[in-house]
Formats: structure tokens, sequence, C-alpha cells
């Protein structure tokens, strides 16, 4: 008897030691994203296996196409949600929450986190990494050959406009930052950071001005929600300087992405 429940163990090993092989072989067959970039490039990388994403992705203002992922739950990001959902990959935002985050690894759960992307390189880097991850490398070339496709597509403007990105309260995006490297794909000169601007902050009116800007971005805060910081946006010297401005989706700058590069269109 001893004999046969031995076997019985020995072979419960080996299936469950094959299963993993298998697994690794095929990549994460239920991954769960508690972070709304990464709910965008795993949508598109691998739809068939995301069992979960955040509930920001169904947000129109905030997603690129909040109709990606209708078929999938959409979770807050809680622990409790994530375990119930019985997960063989996570992946995380830089930002989300470290206590989460850390659990889930205590529990022996393979985890991911997405990093923040500030520049196109930094982008492909994060595409193929997570295309690795997913066992998904063809698509993965795929997606980043249509971010250059689109990034190369503006090319270089005979004159080159000075873009200011001024948002409620003076903030704004210098050296080094999304913002500044779509300026910069569009044809343009990153006017904050002429300005002295590094990383993202607050910009004087002052010193914005003083930049010389010839057009500015902004996105939207808060639909029809007005705000303290609106009333800096209404000066008229800025007006005066770079004339009105020009709308750019959230979704654009929140996360980098081909859809960054479409969002564009819409500003030429």
């Amino acid at each position: 008897m001893k004999t046969q429940d031995t076997f019985r163990r020995r072979l419960l090993v080996l299936v469950l030691l094959f299963a993993g092989v298998v697994q690794a072989q095929e990549g994460p067959r239920r991954i769960v994203s508690v972070n709304l970039c990464a709910d965008q490039l795993l949508l598109r990388l691998a739809p068939e296996r995301v069992i979960a994403i955040t509930a920001l992705s169904r947000r129109a203002d905030l997603a690129p196409d909040p109709t990606l992922g209708a078929d999938k739950p959409a979770i807050r990001g809680s622990a409790e949600e994530i375990l119930a959902l019985q997960p063989d990959l996570v992946v995380f935002g830089p930002f989300s929450a470290a206590a989460t985050r850390s659990l889930i690894e205590r529990l022996g759960l393979p985890v991911h986190t997405l990093p923040y992307v500030e520049s196109l390189d930094a982008l492909r880097d994060a595409i193929r990494t997570l295309g690795r991850l997913v066992h998904e490398p063809e698509r993965a070339a795929a997606l980043e050959t249509r971010l250059d496709a689109l990034a190369r597509h503006f090319g270089e403007m005979t004159e080159k406009p000075a873009v200011l990105y001024y948002l409620q309260g003076g903030y704004s995006a210098g050296r080094g930052t999304w913002v500044g490297e779509l300026i910069e794909r569009s044809g343009g000169i990153n006017a904050a950071e002429r300005a002295g601007l590094i990383g993202h902050g607050d910009l004087p009116l002052e010193r914005a001005l003083a930049a010389r800007p010839t057009r500015w971005w902004r996105t939207a805060y808060q639909n029809d929600t007005p705000t303290l910081g609106e009333r800096l946006l209404a000066h008229p010297a800025l007006r005066r300087q770079a004339g009105e401005p020009h709308w750019l989706p959230s979704w654009a700058i929140t996360c980098a992405g081909p859809w960054s590069f479409e969002a564009l269109e819409r500003l030429r």
C-alpha cells in the first residue's frame, strides 16, 4: 500500500512539473493588469490571456480606446480582487500601491512592473520586454513597427514652432518628458525646455512667455469642472503670444504608445 501511495505522490509531482514546464513554454495564461498603461499594451499583445484590467480603461478621457477589453472584468486593483482571479502574472505600474504589490510577491505570484515611460526608446524597450514576458514577440515587433512608422510620419517641418505644453496653475513638461518627445517628434521645439524646465513642474507665466511660444497645447484636467488654476490659462498675454490652445486628448499624455502619435494628427 505504501508503495502505491509513494508512486501516486511521485506521479503527481511529475504531472505538476510537466504542467509548469508547459506553462513556462507557452507563457502566462491568466494575466491581470492593475495599471492603465499596462492595460493598453497587454490588450494589444495578449488579449486572449488578459483576464482583468483596471476600471480606468473604461474611461474615454483616459483610455485611447475604451471599447478595447470591454469583455474583461474591470477591477480597482485590491489584493483581494487579484487573488480571487487566480492569475499566473500580475502587471503593475510604477506608481501602483506598493503594499499590494509586495503582498502579491510574498504570496509567490509572478509580478512585472511596467516602467514609467518618458521617451520613444524607453517605450520600445517596455514593449519588447512585455512581449517577451507574455511570449508574444511577434506582436510586440508589429506594435513597435507601427510605433516607429507613426513617429517617422511627421518628419521635419520647414519652420519649427515653439510649442508650450501648459496646464492649470502653470503646470508644464520640459526636458526628458514624454510630452517633450511628442513636441520634438511633431517637428516643434519644447518651449518649456527652452525656459529651463527639466521634467514636470510649475512654470511661471512670465518664464513661459519669455520662451516665445508660437503655439500651445493643453489637455482637460476634469471636463466641465472649473478650477482656480484655469484663470492663469485665460490670461490675454498667453493668447497674444501663442494664440488659442490646441487640445490634446489626455490619453495621449497619460500613457505613452502608438496612440499618442495618432493624437498628434488632430493638431496638424
